[in-house]
């Protein structure tokens, strides 16, 4: 559990994401949801970490401790560690420099042209995968809310990670963008990848989530499928006050 200002914000919440497996949270605001992103991602150390128990465990390896870019380069990443955008520099240029620190290299890696063509083409397709072509060589700091968030996305897959921490990747979404998403998720799992989502858009955690965590002010009220958290209604009477939709 994680205290901040002697309230304790997450507590008695255990659970397990099986690879290659989409986990999605849900939960009313203030349940816990962001919190326990940040506390797996190891970004608590500004809050303190001394109010941290329990332990995390990921790929047989405790990560409590440690500090974000341990974490991520283990595998692990949060969807806005590899952030923000860099306003100035294009969608292009966003996924490429992130490509680029996946692959560890640094500036002079972009003299040799055979690289950097790889590189542009594996950054195109993620751009495209996100349904951002139409803007690849637009600022990213014209971009929409939406599409900023659809292009965060991009660089975070861009760093190949095996668990991806997503915190509502479908707010304010088109359902244009909400449908590139949507696929977009699918195929990171029939890749293998394993997905912990908090999200709040119950159509998307109904099509794409294979297990649902339910949060209620810093616990772990329910696991189940999403058909069963959905269709329960004391669950439902906690979310919105009656069905969830």
């Amino acid at each position: 559990g994680l205290k901040r200002r002697r309230q304790q914000v997450v507590k008695g919440c255990s659970g397990f994401c099986a690879p290659g497996q989409a986990t999605y949270i849900l939960g009313s605001s203030g349940a816990g949801k962001t919190s326990l992103l940040n506390i797996l991602a190891d970004r608590v150390a500004l809050i303190n970490k001394a109010t941290l128990s329990g332990t995390i465990t990921f790929n047989g390896q405790r990560i409590e401790r440690s500090d974000p870019a341990s974490v991520a380069a283990m595998g692990l990443v949060r969807s806005f560690q590899i952030s923000a955008v860099f306003g100035q520099m294009s969608v292009m240029e966003n996924v490429r420099v992130a490509l680029q620190r996946q692959r560890g290299g640094n500036f002079a890696f972009w003299r040799n042209e055979a690289v950097l063509d790889e590189l542009n083409e594996r950054a195109h397709a993620l751009i495209c995968s996100v349904g951002l072509e139409k803007w690849l060589h637009a600022p990213a700091a014209d971009l929409s809310y939406g599409r900023k968030r659809a292009l965060e996305l991009a660089t975070t897959i861009a760093m190949e990670p095996e668990l991806i921490l997503l915190d509502e990747p479908a707010s304010g979404l088109s359902a244009g963008a909400l449908d590139a998403i949507m696929a977009l998720l699918r195929r990171l799992q029939s890749e293998g990848k394993t997905l912990l989502v908090v999200e709040h858009n119950t159509r998307v955690v109904q099509k794409i989530a294979d297990d649902v965590l339910f949060l209620h002010q810093g616990h772990l009220m329910a696991t189940g499928t999403p058909e069963q958290i959905v269709n329960d209604p004391a669950l439902a009477e906690i979310y919105f006050g009656g069905a969830i939709h």
